[in-house]
């Protein structure tokens, strides 16, 4: 799922939150630290394959439901990638890649990742609801913003999906995605009155398709939850203060070289 992930604003007076993503709501739930330099700081930092793939892919797949069903084959999935990644190359990634041939290899991985879509669903069967769908709603004192990657009708009733193209994590460590899921359920249920059935996280490299389902119960204790994180948030930036939370997540954290948890700590274990 792509997100809205800075619309987060510190203003002089009052310093609170104006809005906040479900990213960035999972981002301070797994470390404030990380919270502050993506919302309050906005500190850049250079994209990678791993993103751009992911980018370039929900392109695609948002894409391939313009289709008619008949159409919606592997082929013309790859068309589609070929093509998002030509209107995103230069305007979001112009250095990303050295050379011609290191992006012709990122291209063929991206696709031999895109394959594995069709082995967890078949796209011709299903017509979502709604695609890369722009949300804004109020939960009481809070607003919510953020773009949910798809919402369809099952027999059941709604399910809310989330693509991933990288790796599934252990499943535990897929927590703070569904967070930010459970999230994107509680908007739904305000701006339609339904409550979805069930939240999916599909990482296409695997594949891996980890689901959960969801209650009324679960959706009022995640505004909870959400109510008090806004609150912890925004005391946070009152009293500018971010712990950071250590953890094995920290490995893949973009911010390692700036972070005070490895300030102290040899380059190798930051690297780890």
């Amino acid at each position: 799922m792509t997100s809205t992930d800075h619309h987060e604003t510190k203003t002089s007076s009052p310093p609170f939150l104006e809005t906040l993503s479900p990213s960035r709501a999972s981002d301070f739930k797994v470390c404030p630290q990380l919270f502050k330099f993506k919302a309050i700081d906005k500190i850049e930092v250079p994209p990678t394959v791993y993103q751009a793939r992911g980018t370039t892919a929900h392109l695609a797949l948002q894409w391939l439901f313009d289709l008619p069903a008949a159409e919606r084959t592997p082929e013309r999935l790859y068309e589609l990638f070929r093509r998002a990644w030509v209107e995103l190359r230069d305007t979001e990634y112009p250095d990303l890649f050295d050379n011609t041939e290191a992006e012709r290899n990122w291209g063929i991985e991206s696709l031999e990742v895109l394959a594995n879509y069709f082995l967890v669903e078949d796209p011709a069967q299903l017509e979502p609801l709604d695609r890369e769908l722009d949300m804004l709603e109020d939960l009481g004192e809070i607003t919510i913003r953020g773009i949910l990657d798809r919402m369809e009708e099952e027999p059941d009733g709604v399910v809310i999906t989330d693509y991933k193209t990288g790796k599934a994590p252990p499943e535990q460590y897929a927590i703070p995605a569904f967070f930010a899921l459970k999230i994107y359920a509680l908007l739904i249920r305000k701006r339609t009155g339904r409550t979805p059935v069930r939240l999916k996280l599909m990482y296409l490299n695997g594949p891996t398709v980890y689901e959960i389902p969801i209650t009324d119960q679960q959706l009022d204790a995640t505004q909870r939850k959400l109510e008090a994180l806004w609150s912890a948030i925004n005391r946070a930036i009152l009293n500018e203060e971010f712990p950071t939370r250590p953890g094995k997540l920290c490995g893949w954290c973009q911010y390692q070289d700036i972070c005070p948890a490895f300030a102290d700590q040899p380059e190798t274990v930051a690297a780890s």
